[in-house]
This record gives C-alpha cells, structure tokens and sequence, in this order.
C-alpha cells in the first residue's frame, strides 16, 4: 500500500510528470457544476457508525510552504485553509463583504475606514484580541509583506478605543473592506520579538513608530483565533491542528475533529491514489477526468462549485507579431473552449470573469477557424516560404509557451496542448516548454506565452486584480499591456465608491478587455473536493482559501442524520443542490 511518506514527492519531478501528460480525450461521468450552485454526492446516514469513531481527519494540500507566518509570501492563505487563521471580514459564496472578527465596517471619508471588533475574542491562548493586535498586524504585514502594495497604501492606523479603530489611507480605497478579506492580514498574536523596537512588548504608542524598523521575525506556529489552532509544523511536509479551547462559536457538544493532520501533495494524482487507498479523507482539486472514480456515493461524496477561477493565457505584448491585433484575434478566434471544457471540466469563458461575480454580466468569445484564417491573411500574415508557418516580414509566428502545474491541478498541460493543436490549424506554431520555475521566467519576460488559473476576484472585488495584471502600470503586468481605455476605466473604478457603478465599470473593462484580445481567456473554473462519505458537514466555498471550518465533523448534524433516516435510499447517481 501506498503510504503518506511516499506521496511527499519532490514538487519539481511532479510538475514535470503532470505536464508531459497526454492529453486526455475521455473524461466518463464526472459530475459538472454550473453555474453558482454546489453539487454534492451525498451518501447515506447509515455510514456513520464508522463516523463516529473516526475523530481524526486527514486531509491533503496541494499547496504548503516554508512557513505559516501570514507576512510570507501567500502562506496567510495556509493558515486560514487549515481551520486556524482568520481575518477581521470575510466573503460569502457570493463575494460579498461580511463581518468577523469585526462585527461593524463603515466608511467615514473616502480615505478614513473605521472596523469595531466583536467584544470578547481571544486567541487560541487565551489572550483577549484587541484594537492594537489589529494594529500591529497590520503595520507589520504592510511593512514585510510586498504583495500588501497591490491593496492600499496606508497612512496610519487609529486607535479609537480596545475594540475600535479606523484606518487612513493615502489615497481612496472603495474597496477596502473587501481587500482585508485577504488572509495576507489575518489577525495573530505577535510576541515581543516580532515587534519594532520602538514599541514596548505591550503594544505601548510611539510617535516615531510608522518610522520603526520591522524584525522579520517568522512565527513558527502562528497563535491565531480560528476553530482550530496550530500544534505542529513540519515545513512544506505537514501541519496538525487541534480544537481551539477558545473558540467563541464553539459548540456544545463539540463537534470538531480532536485533530486533523494536513499533508503536502502538491500532484493530483498522488491525492487522488491517497484517497483511493484510505490514506487521507479529504482531497482538494480534484481533476476533472478523475472525478468519475468517486462516483459511488456509499463511499465518496463530491463536492463542485463554479468560481472566480480562470484559466489564462498571457500573451506578451512586448513581442512585435502578438502586438499585432489580428494575430491575437485570430488565436482567439481559433480556439475551441467547447472541446477544453470537455476535457476539463467548468464553464467556456465569454470573458475574464465568470458571470456570478460581475452581477449576472456575460459576454461572449466565438469559435471561427476561417474568420480567424480571413484575419491574417488580411493583415498579410501568411506562410510566404511554404514550411507550415505564417511570418510578418521575415518573422515566423512560432512563439514559447511556458507551463506549470498551477493550483494544484494539471488544466494547464491540457490547455497548451488544445491550443497547440488548435492554432497550428492556423499555421502558428506554439513551442510547449515546462517550467518548474514559472514566475522567474515570467518575472523576466522571457516567454510569448503562459498559462495561469488565476482568482480573478481574489478578495470579490476586481479592480486590484485588473489593475494589477492590465493597468499600463500594474506591478503584475508581465506581458506589458497597455491600452488607454483600459486605464481610464481603472481611473473611474479607483474613485467610484457606488456597488452599481463599479460593476458597470468592471463591465466595459471586460468588454474593452475582449476587443483588444488582451490575452486569452480559455474557462471559468469548477473547483472542487472529494471526501470519504463519512466527512461530514462539509462547505466548498467558492473563494478558496475557506476549506476546514467549525463545521467540518464525523458526526452528522442531528437534523440531517433525522431527514437521512426517513429519506428514502439514494440512487447511485443521486445528487443534491445547495
């Protein structure tokens, strides 16, 4: 039998393992999700005899890191998925801002936001949180943590009174509330060694403290407020948590798992085998060819939502051919979602942003092999040598497309090779190159072409995310996109604080987007999870850095496990909606 400590593979022989993957042409009965709803397989209550035994959870992650101190890279995101970080707001399945560990967000002027705290929390050691924990986190992940320079730029932060505070800006932020949503600022005790030398370890006022240097020091098992809370670290191999003795929701009985060890498994079909042979209870991402081995609802259920997930393709608009509209167009026009959608799974993409979390907005990219082939050879883009390949003034167009395992699936192989087939009926070649170091590759420029599943709504407003990836100035902008319109649009978004306005604003992004083929958009993106039938209570949600809630249980809510046993058996192929 296969065994935890075999699954813990080297990332990089993974990544490569996964790209060179052939492309799949069947996927069997996977079950599909569309639209904002869940679908679920749901076993029987009958299963939880073993339940009920079963206090221990084991779950894989396809992502974990060097640390869980949320001011390192994306590792806030870690802490929050495994039950223990929370931040002051969060999001529902719907995007929408709600309160957490603040219980009221309002805005005083476009640059002042003030957020009151619950009364009564503690951190896992018991310790009361208080306006100045707020405080000194957030200061210190502004001061340590770069990516905090794509949300807002801080002035100071106010204390008002213990469970009170407002936050200045230097500039207006709309979207304020929605980015500290962001489990970059999760809220954790910090001891002494983590503070500045100009404030005392009781969190004593300074005037010279926005001036202060930050220690970077790393907390090695963060003491946080979550359901769960850390009891071991073992870095990129495996976390265990246990139940938060001071968990304000905390229920009676509890209903929590007594522990839950998470390993890594960055490679899908490691997590998949793992499940199959009992190893773990729980996997996340799941691909969608894969889905079908856990059909059996006795034993498995499966858990599918849409998302604010897309699969991009970026193109580099430094590149003299792909700055050619027509050429972008045409690749476009080429490619056929329907036939990737069949392979993978989620929704075509008509845009940048699924539908669900741009109020209902829709938009449309067609398939037209021969418009796509009228384009070029309009624009005098044609095989003028007759070795198979277009060429504009001596230039063929062959272009480098780099690849990556991302988010813990393998779409990405798939897509470059849809693609690769699909232009090459063009007459454009696309060189597939993996990389087991993408963001260095794209951090350089030196690519025509690659691939992300990107959260185009990472915090359920998408100005950063536009700003960041297609505003002329943004700081991920690898491919140097400009367009005029497009910063302008940016420029009325930064300002508008009206819900209706910024969604009107959003809409003519995308469409501005689609018009100048901004890059490529290939599919929205159904995330999923897979778990023994004996997990009970389980919420995907579709913004995934939630996974592990106070919810999560062996033992079924007594008014499902009532409804179970008058219900009548389920058929094998039963699902149900939320």
């Amino acid at each position: 039998m296969m065994t935890i400590k075999h699954l813990l593979l080297p990332l990089s022989l993974l990544v490569v393992g996964t790209v060179i993957t052939p492309l799949l042409t069947a996927c069997g009965d996977a079950t599909k999700a569309t639209e904002s709803k869940v679908v679920q397989q749901t076993a029987s209550a009958s299963s939880n005899s073993d339940a009920a035994a079963a206090q221990d959870l084991k779950v894989s992650l396809f992502f974990l890191n060097y640390s869980l101190d949320p001011k390192d890279y994306f590792n806030g995101w870690i802490l929050m998925r495994v039950g223990a970080g929370e931040t002051l707001l969060r999001l529902n399945d719907q995007g929408k801002v709600q309160p957490w560990l603040a219980r009221d967000f309002k805005v005083l002027t476009p640059t002042s936001y003030q957020l009151t705290l619950q009364e009564g929390l503690k951190f896992s050691d018991g310790s009361t949180v208080t306006a100045t924990d707020v405080q000194q986190n957030l200061e210190r992940i502004m001061a340590l943590n770069p990516r905090t320079k794509q949300y807002f730029n801080l002035d100071r932060i106010e204390i008002v009174s213990p469970v009170q505070l407002v936050i200045h800006t230097k500039e207006p932020v709309p979207e304020l509330f929605a980015n500290l949503c962001e489990p970059l600022f999760s809220i954790v005790k910090l001891p002494a060694e983590a503070l500045p030398q100009a404030q005392g370890a009781q969190g004593a006022q300074d005037e010279q403290r926005a001036q202060s240097t930050w220690p970077n020091f790393t907390l090695e098992q963060p003491i946080t407020t979550g359901p769960y809370r850390v009891s071991a670290f073992v870095p990129n191999e495996r976390i265990e948590v246990v139940p938060n003795p001071y968990y304000r929701a905390a229920k009676e009985p509890d209903q929590r798992y007594s522990k839950i060890n998470y390993f890594y498994m960055p490679d899908a079909q490691s997590r998949v085998m793992a499940l199959q042979a009992g190893e773990v209870d729980l996997i996340p991402t799941v691909d969608y060819a894969n889905l079908s081995l856990f059909a059996d609802p006795k034993q498995y259920q499966v858990l599918s939502r849409i998302s604010p997930r897309t699969n991009v393709v970026y193109l580099n608009h430094s590149n003299p051919l792909l700055a050619q509209a027509p050429v972008r167009q045409a690749m476009s026009l080429a490619i056929n979602r329907e036939q990737i959608v069949s392979l993978i799974g989620g929704q075509k993409a008509g845009s940048l942003i699924a539908p669900d979390f741009v109020g209902g907005q829709s938009f449309t990219l067609n398939y037209d092999l021969t418009k796509a082939q009228r384009l070029l050879d309009q624009a005098g883009i044609i095989d003028s040598n007759g070795n198979g390949t277009r060429d504009l003034n001596g230039q063929e167009l062959s272009f480098k497309y780099y690849i990556k395992a991302d988010h813990g699936s393998a779409d990405s192989s798939l897509i470059a090779q849809s693609l690769q087939q699909d232009l090459k009926q063009l007459q454009i070649e696309l060189q597939l190159i993996p990389s087991e170091n993408l963001a260095a590759v794209v951090a350089a420029g030196d690519f025509d072409l690659y691939s992300a599943n990107d959260s185009t709504v990472p915090t359920g407003d998408p100005f950063y995310f536009l700003a960041t990836r297609f505003g002329t100035e943004g700081d991920a902008n690898y491919g140097h996109y400009s367009n005029p319109q497009i910063d302008a649009l940016l420029k009325d978004m930064q300002q508008s604080f009206e819900p209706k306005e910024r969604l009107a604003l959003t809409g003519k992004i995308l469409g501005e987007l689609n018009k100048d083929t901004a890059a490529l958009f290939i599919n929205h993106i159904d995330i999923n999870e897979v778990a023994r039938a004996d997990v009970h209570n389980l919420h995907l949600y579709s913004f995934d850095y939630y996974f592990i809630d106070d919810q999560v249980s062996a033992h079924a809510a007594p008014e499902a496990a009532e409804a179970a046993d008058t219900a009548p058996a389920p058929a094998n192929s039963a699902t149900s909606e939320e």
